[in-house]
């Protein structure tokens, strides 16, 4: 049984967020390959197999915005999407009146939700590692440090007392690309005093006088590049020695660190000219933290060369990886005009300072970063935290037959999908647009990149206590987790408000952040077909069950729970409120075989939708084949599992089911102070507070509301023509600062 999210998570300790999670299934619901069609020809209902369309209305029922993609002259000219208000149309011509929603988003939707209810496959999860830097964490730090920090025991210097000593167990060197491969080049390395009251600093840095080593204020503070990457000549220890740093006190009285000793090679003296017995070396300046006083140095010499792949630097340069202040303290023009392909990236001729781990082999590069506790990949991707169960490509589910597969990860054939969506065109009269006018465009407050190192709220967590929180870095087979699953968010009120940006200083402060968009309003319509053949009776079952939720069918077949309404999300801004749409549709079934053999009947164009008196029950059968078949399979791996358990016999009993119909629903909707992305202000992402499951936050009575919901104009509609019978970056200084050595016990300081 997979591990399952803590039921109830207690207020002081709860996160909010605009978003959830629908829990993982406990198995696969699987398909035989029998089931595939086995001939390219239509079968007829009477073969179980069905093929026609489903005729869709969609309305908006609050405000929606799909970007358009690029012109030729806009790629051309390298322009950013964020600076494109355009929504998406498809004749340039119409692009005022006639905004498309294309049929790939309403695929992508659809999957998602097709995925969910037929308890298919988790696999498409990200791969790569995340990264982490964690200092000050209680479920992190020690393991974290530990990459780091050597503990080298109790060690006594006469006249210092006895105390904790602490070594690295980084290195140093210069990274640089050679032919179609990296290398990374050791040198020794040592740590020079920037305090301006030592002695070095007289002589060293007297040319920057009291304006210090660092630019502009707070977390925002980097090296200056008169001084970066500067060639520096030094006296310095032969090899490492113990310095005792006494015992240090706040200003609030308590212990920022004990007695404690220091392994590392130090500068007794240096020059920025030639000098007797000085060694040449590079100026390494990390980042700015508070109590720090000790930079770098790197020796002029070659010690070992070690090769690194071109998929570690790829990913060092992943937007994961890179932070705003990388960014900001490495920018494309430093040191050198054009020396990177883009801020933050290494210098494209020539070599690059960086600090390095070893795998425990000892001659391989476990990863590299540009401070001495850089940012570090996880033991494990999200990916790896899927149950194997849940992720094996060779087990076919129905999202599989029915949306198609790619012929790899050891499938022997690839299989087409066997539904085709339209893009949906508008078929409103009048103004469509949110802001009175096409030519208006609206700065929607900041859309992050989503943020899954927030371990605490992305995995399943059994306890909600900080030191006691699963992460991607488990250190025993009892403390893996899993991921939570799929990510939904929560509908909301749409207003004004909670979607604008309305303080001008913010978006002038954090330009490169916002964009500009266009979107329609709540109330407009769109029309689209969806085309199948060849669905098996439980295939389009699964299709019915979740076009019917949103629509005017989900009492009549039973899919949804009585009372409720639901409706779908697609598009931007999702965490605002935006992009909730609902769908009314119409089965139209057709008999190819009828079709055929009178396609040009009496002189007409025959589509086999001529009869449809039985589509109505067609409908319910289909319904009812595809949930008995999934009833079935989840009461056979219950009845095998857990035999005591009670048999389910509405989806609806299903937690995984109930979890994704309260993410649907948008009649009653959990108040909007608990679903809003928390502030840096309440510390609750510091604090690691756990996000709640979705039925804990949609049963807490006390924060529902009501959410208002449009009334389109009717008059203003077309009635479809019935035809005869389609990642952000973190903000945070998160390279800013090092510490030769923090580790417990005891806690050494920040240096």
């Amino acid at each position: 049984m997979n591990p399952k999210h803590i039921s109830k998570v207690p207020d002081y300790r709860k996160a909010i967020t605009p978003y959830n999670f629908v829990e993982l299934p406990e198995s696969v619901v699987e398909v035989s390959p029998d089931s595939l069609p086995q001939e390219n020809r239509y079968h007829s209902q009477e073969e179980n197999r069905y093929t026609g369309r489903i005729e869709c209305t969609l309305t908006t029922e609050s405000p929606l915005y799909i970007r358009c993609g690029f012109t030729k002259e806009e790629f051309e000219c390298g322009a950013e999407s964020k600076d494109l208000p355009e929504f998406f149309y498809t004749n340039p011509l119409e692009k005022s009146t006639k905004p498309v929603i294309p049929g790939s988003s309403l695929r992508g939707m659809f999957r998602n939700l097709i995925e969910i209810i037929t308890f298919s496959k988790i696999d498409k999860v990200i791969a790569n590692k995340l990264f982490y830097r964690s200092l000050g964490d209680p479920a992190l730090r020690e393991i974290y440090q530990a990459n780091f920090v050597e503990n080298i025991g109790q060690i006594e210097h006469s006249p210092n007392p006895k105390a904790y000593c602490y070594g690295s167990k980084v290195r140093a060197g210069f990274l640089q690309k050679q032919g179609n491969s990296y290398i990374i080049e050791e040198c020794g390395y040592g740590r020079i005093n920037s305090h301006f009251n030592s002695t070095i600093n007289n002589r060293v840095f007297s040319i920057l006088s009291n304006s210090g080593i660092y630019q502009g204020s707070g977390s925002g503070k980097t090296p200056v590049w008169n001084l970066q990457h500067k060639t520096i000549y030094v006296q310095i220890d032969t090899q490492e020695q113990d310095y005792f740093f006494k015992r240090k006190i706040n200003k609030s009285g308590g212990h920022r660190h004990p007695d404690m000793y220091l392994r590392f090679r130090k500068v007794h003296n240096a020059s920025f000219t030639p000098a007797e017995n000085f060694q040449k070396a590079t100026l390494v300046i990390t980042g700015d933290m508070q109590h720090k006083h000790l930079e770098f140095v790197f020796l002029d010499e070659s010690l070992k060369k070690y090769e690194i792949s071109g998929e570690m630097v790829r990913r060092f340069l992943d937007d994961d990886q890179l932070t705003k202040w990388q960014e900001d303290a490495f920018p494309k023009d430093k040191p050198t005009v054009n020396c990177r392909q883009k801020s933050g990236f290494l210098q494209t001729d020539e070599p690059e300072p960086v600090f390095f781990l070893l795998n425990e082999d000892g001659e391989t590069v476990r990863f590299f970063g540009r401070a001495q506790m850089f940012r570090l990949p996880y033991d494990l991707s999200p990916l790896e935290l899927v149950p194997d169960i849940l992720k094996d490509s060779l087990v076919l589910d129905l999202t599989d037959t029915i949306f198609g597969y790619i012929n790899g990860n050891g499938r022997g054939i690839a299989r087409a999908g066997r539904i085709f969506i339209d893009n949906a065109t508008c078929n409103y009269k009048g103004n469509v647009w949110w802001e009175g006018s096409y030519e208006k465009t609206i700065t929607p407050k900041i859309l992050a990149s989503p943020k899954p190192t927030t371990f605490q709220h992305y995995l399943v967590q059994d306890s909600t206590h900080k030191e006691n929180l699963k992460h991607y870095s488990p250190q025993s087979e009892s403390e893996k987790t899993v991921i939570r699953g799929h990510k939904l968010y929560w509908h909301k009120p749409h207003g004004k408000e909670e979607i604008k940006e309305t303080n001008q200083q913010n978006i002038d402060r954090a330009k490169s952040q916002y964009t500009k968009i266009k979107p329609i309003k709540a109330g407009v319509s769109f029309t689209f077909n969806i085309h199948f053949e060849n669905l098996t009776d439980i295939e389009l079952g699964a299709l019915l069950w979740v076009l019917s939720l949103s629509s005017n069918k989900s009492q009549i077949l039973g899919t949804g729970k009585i009372g409720e309404e639901y409706c779908f999300s697609m598009g931007m801004g999702k965490p605002l409120g935006m992009g909730a749409v609902k769908i009314n549709y119409d089965l139209h079934l057709s008999d190819r075989i009828s079709r055929y053999k009178n396609l040009f009947h009496n002189g007409e164009w025959k589509t086999g939708e001529e009869i449809q008196i039985e589509v109505g029950q067609k409908e319910s059968e289909c319904v009812k084949a595809f949930t008995t078949f999934i009833l079935h399979s989840i009461n056979k791996s219950i009845h095998e599992n857990f035999p005591t358990e009670i048999i389910v016999t509405n989806l609806n009993q299903i937690p995984r089911i109930e979890m994704l119909l309260a993410m649907l629903r948008c009649d009653k909707t959990p108040d909007t102070s608990i679903t809003r992305y928390m502030t840096l202000d309440e510390k609750k992402y510091q604090n690691r507070h756990v996000l709640p499951d979705p039925l804990q936050v949609i049963n807490d009575g006390k924060n529902i509301s009501n959410t208002p919901k449009p009334k389109p104009k009717t008059t203003n509609v077309e009635k479809p023509i019935k035809k005869d019978k389609q990642p952000q970056k973190p903000k945070e200084n998160s390279e800013g600062g090092n510490s030769a050595a923090i580790v417990r016990p005891p806690k050494p300081p920040k240096t």
